[in-house]
């Protein structure tokens, strides 16, 4: 695992990486929303059920591309929701791989508050996510926890000293009537 600034993660090719790096909330663990190999490098670390699909972070509220559709409520939400701590469940479009959803019809969304986590989705595009733990277990938010438990995992780790709220996002199911998954 390296362990980098954003402005060297942004010169590095990350198709077939692990990135780790701190969002607004906790420290996540992504890879390029449509990069199989290293979708699977998260399950295997994670030691993730298949059934647990991951969510994808947006740099933009702009995400009629990647959902079926959003009603008029689920608009409200991310208009005054994002970006931030809250994570959005829609019908996913067919531009998303089933490897994200592992065949679900839905995908989790959010757009971070984060300043650097947004620079990164800015330049690589929407990564597909999750905590950085191992399921069930409780989230890292040390950098020495974290290259200690998943050195062999993550490739590029960044580092920064952006203040994290330690705490997951709220998740809202807006694919039908809507509701709180966690809050």
């Amino acid at each position: 695992m390296e362990q980098i600034t954003v402005k060297e993660l942004l010169q590095k090719d990350i198709r077939g990486k692990v990135v780790c790096f701190p969002t607004d909330t906790v420290y996540g663990v992504g890879a390029l929303y449509d990069d199989e190999i290293a979708i699977n490098k998260i399950y295997e670390m994670k030691h993730r059920s298949k059934s647990k699909p991951l969510a994808i972070l947006t740099p933009t509220k702009d995400i009629g591309r990647y959902v079926e559709s959003i009603n008029d409520e689920a608009q409200t939400l991310i208009d005054h929701g994002w970006p931030g701590a809250l994570t959005l469940i829609f019908r996913k479009s067919n531009l998303i791989s089933d490897k994200v959803t592992n065949g679900l019809p839905t995908i989790a969304i959010r757009m971070p508050k984060s300043k650097i986590a947004l620079e990164i989705l800015n330049h690589f595009g929407p990564m597909a996510t999750t905590s950085v733990n191992i399921s069930g277990e409780k989230e890292l938010n040390s950098i020495d926890e974290i290259a200690e438990k998943f050195n062999e995992y993550i490739d590029f780790i960044v580092v920064d000293k952006e203040k994290l709220n330690y705490k997951p996002s709220m998740i809202i199911d807006c694919t039908n009537n809507m509701k709180i998954i966690r809050y």
